[in-house]
């Protein structure tokens, strides 16, 4: 698994709110199409099954990724965004086998996961086992606002 990290801002188009929402919404739509089709193999770009778990201390991003080698999955980290890709081949393909169902996504896929909170960069862990990668964010402490005091001036002066 090759682990970047960009300090660079991850944006979308225009860079909204809105923008981010439509994007997140031809996700849905895609993987619900995706599994209404009885019969795709192979296709486009993918996105693996995920579980985004957050506490007040950490965002933990597991992903579902079954049957891949740690050096095919890419993890990158922006500043405001986790992105995880790879592609997943199917060795049975070569074979002249005949399906009788394809469930399984095979090809490129990508996993984008928007980041809110400041992220503790040097403690960012990444691990994958038993077809899982974990990828677990340690959040920064939020700072607290501090009381300006503002300088009386010399009324002389």
């Amino acid at each position: 698994m090759r682990m970047r990290y960009r300090h660079v801002t991850y944006r979308y188009i225009d860079g909204s709110q809105k923008q981010l929402e439509q994007h997140y919404r031809r996700l849905l739509n895609d993987a619900l199409r995706q599994s209404q089709q009885s019969m795709v193999h192979f296709s486009s770009t993918w996105r693996p099954m995920a579980d985004i778990l957050e506490s007040a201390e950490m965002l933990t991003i597991k992903v579902e990724l079954a049957g891949m080698k740690e050096e095919e999955i890419e993890v990158t980290l922006y500043e405001d965004a986790l992105v995880v890709s790879g592609e997943r081949h199917d060795h049975h393909a070569t074979q002249e086998n005949l399906y009788h169902e394809a469930q399984i996504r095979y090809g490129p896929f990508r996993l984008e996961v928007f980041i809110s909170s400041p992220i503790d960069r040097e403690s960012v862990m990444a691990r994958y086992e038993n077809g899982f990668l974990w990828v677990d964010l340690p959040k920064l402490p939020e700072s607290k606002p501090e009381r300006v005091y503002i300088q009386r001036s010399d009324p002389e002066a």
